[in-house]
């Protein structure tokens, strides 16, 4: 609107000095003209007269010519410096001087210098004509005219301006009326269909949220058990480095611990986040270098299980936008079950592809295998088929917490019977479309 109204304002503006502009230069050719015309009747007088000639019998006859509120005529004897005017009346411009000598037929006074000759203190017009008298010598002819009328042009000029102005936010007001009514009942259909589709997402929010309370529940228990010794490691762990720096290997392992300890506080702070609701924190990322973070943080638990754990992950791959440390963990714990499926001597492989429109991360072992029908369950809160011979019992929360991560992704985790023997466990999570979709290896 204000854009629209500026708009007119400028073109009003323009079309009021070209008003301006075209008036004065009417003036400008009419008292060129006029002075022509003066400076002819005065070579006919001095022509015709053997008698000396005085400059006020030039105005004899052109008494009713002269006004002194808007129009008044000078000449300039040779060699006379000042200009004689009706009455007898000799006035001194030196502009008109100047213009004379060097030949100007027109010349613009400012309002000092109108005002200086008697005229009123407005922008004026001169027009300037010279005449050669013989043994007279040359005679100098000024009608001076102030821009009165160009002055009313400039005021009716203004009212357009104004009356443009006017105009023109009415319309902008009355067209922005009608597109604000416009835009509102947009606003009323993109409402209605929000409040649709928060009607159809209803079913699947109010599942989704029982299986949140019940982690975020245990995620906050388990939160609270795990600050207390986390913050007694952190603290010794200090100590130890402080102790031992001169000892390099100590020392790396003392930060180890501190580095591990932290990435521990990290992802308990990211999964309890994640419980209550919160989006995870996404990022550009690149696919290969999440599953071989993935890989190099469990290298050490396949060594002491004797397990093999195997990597087929192409160099480059499609970006994807993820909480990588939360990605990261979600792959761990795909790792780590397939991992304590398999008796020693047992081989995990993961394999990582990728297409136009998503990146799979596959991870396959050997082990014991899982039913049709457990592997339905394996992703629900608590389940577990984990009994060793001490009668340990899984928790039944690492598939289910890595579904929610994925979940959180808009991608999907699958677990399904392996072929021959073993399980197959597949996260699917969307590439990260614009931009260079394929980051560099």
């Amino acid at each position: 609107m204000l854009v629209a109204i500026a708009v007119v304002t400028g073109l009003s503006w323009w079309d009021e000095q070209r008003e301006a502009d075209s008036a004065l230069r009417d003036l400008e050719t009419e008292q060129s003209i006029l002075a022509a015309s003066l400076a002819g009747s005065l070579r006919a007088h001095l022509t015709a007269s053997a008698q000396d000639v005085r400059p006020e019998d030039l105005f004899e006859r052109d008494e009713g010519l002269v006004r002194p509120d808007e129009l008044m005529v000078f000449v300039v004897p040779p060699g006379d410096p000042m200009l004689h005017g009706m009455g007898g009346r000799t006035v001194s411009s030196a502009p008109l001087r100047e213009a004379l000598d060097r030949g100007a037929s027109t010349v613009r006074l400012s309002r000092p210098e109108a005002a200086a000759i008697g005229l009123p203190a407005r922008t004026s017009m001169a027009g300037l004509a010279r005449v050669d008298a013989g043994e007279r010598g040359r005679w100098g002819v000024v009608a001076v005219a102030s821009a009165a009328r160009e002055r009313d042009r400039e005021k009716r000029a203004m009212g357009r301006l104004v009356l443009g102005v006017v105009l023109a936010a009415g319309l902008v007001l009355a067209f922005g009326g009608v597109a604000l009514r416009k835009q509102r009942k947009e606003l009323e259909l993109a409402r209605e269909l929000a409040v649709a589709e928060v009607q159809r997402d209803r079913d699947e929010e109010l599942q989704r949220a029982g299986r949140v309370a019940t982690m975020g529940t245990f995620a906050m228990g388990i939160a609270h058990e795990v600050a207390t010794p986390l913050g007694v490691i952190v603290g010794r762990a200090e100590q130890l480095l402080g102790r031992v720096r001169d000892d390099e290997r100590a020392a790396r392992g003392a930060q180890t611990i501190l580095e591990q300890a932290d990435r521990i506080q990290h992802i308990v702070r990211r999964f309890l986040d994640m419980a209550r609701g919160g989006p995870p924190s996404l990022q550009r990322a690149d696919p290969t270098a999440v599953v071989r973070a993935a890989t190099d943080a469990v290298e050490h638990r396949f060594a002491k299980a004797k397990v093999t754990l195997s990597a087929d992950v192409p160099p480059s791959m499609p970006a994807i936008q993820c909480d990588r440390d939360l990605l990261e963990q979600a792959i761990v714990n795909l790792l780590l079950n397939a991992c304590e499926a398999c008796g020693p001597g047992g081989r995990v492989e993961v394999t990582a592809r990728s297409d136009t429109e998503q990146v799979a991360v596959v991870v396959a072992d050997d082990g014991v295998g899982i039913s049709a029908e457990n592997a339905r369950r394996a992703t629900e809160p608590f389940f577990t088929t984990k009994h060793d011979a001490n009668g340990y019992v899984g928790t039944g929360l690492g598939l289910a917490i890595a579904t929610e991560i994925v979940k959180s992704h808009r991608g999907d985790l699958t677990i399904a019977p392996g072929v021959g023997r073993g399980t197959r466990a597949c996260i699917e999570i969307p590439i990260a479309h614009g931009g260079d979709d394929v980051l560099p290896s």
